[in-house]
C-alpha cells in the first residue's frame, strides 16, 4: 500500500485517536473552567445584592428610627413621617415642616413658626 505497513498504519490510527481524546479533555476542561468562571461571577453578584439589600435595610430602620409621624400644623393631616431636626413637607397641602429634635413640629416659614412657638408657649402655661 504505497510504502506504507500496516503497523505504521495502525501507529497513525493511534496517534490520531489520542490527539483527538486530548483535544476533547482540553475542550471539557476548558468549559468546565469557564462554567465554574460564571457560576462564580453569579455568585459574586448575588452576593453584592444581598449585602447591599441589607445595608439599605438597616439604613431604612435606622431613618424609621428617627423619623416620627407628626401632624401638619397648617391643614391637620396625619400620617406625614419626618426625620427629627430636619425639614420634610406635608404630603397632602405641601407646607414645609420643621422637626425639633424633641419630636415637636413646626411650619418651617420663621413668622409662622415664631407664632406656633407663642401658641406653645400658652399651652404649656395653662
Amino acid at each position: 500500500m504505497f510504502g506504507i505497513g500496516l503497523g505504521n498504519l495502525v501507529k497513525i490510527g493511534f496517534r490520531v485517536s489520542d490527539h483527538i481524546l486530548k483535544q476533547q479533555e482540553i475542550e471539557r476542561s476548558r468549559t468546565a473552567s469557564e462554567r465554574a468562571r460564571l457560576e462564580a461571577e453569579a455568585s459574586r453578584e448575588r452576593a453584592e445584592y444581598e449585602s447591599r439589600r441589607y445595608r439599605r435595610t438597616q439604613l431604612e430602620d435606622e431613618i424609621a428610627r428617627d423619623s416620627v409621624a407628626v401632624e401638619c400644623p397648617n391643614c391637620g393631616a396625619t400620617g406625614n413621617r419626618i426625620r427629627r431636626g430636619s425639614t420634610g413637607f406635608c404630603e397632602f397641602c405641601g407646607t414645609a415642616i420643621q422637626i425639633s429634635s424633641s419630636g415637636i413640629a413646626y411650619i418651617a416659614d420663621p413668622i409662622e413658626k415664631a407664632k406656633a412657638l407663642a401658641a406653645e408657649d400658652i399651652k404649656r402655661k395653662s
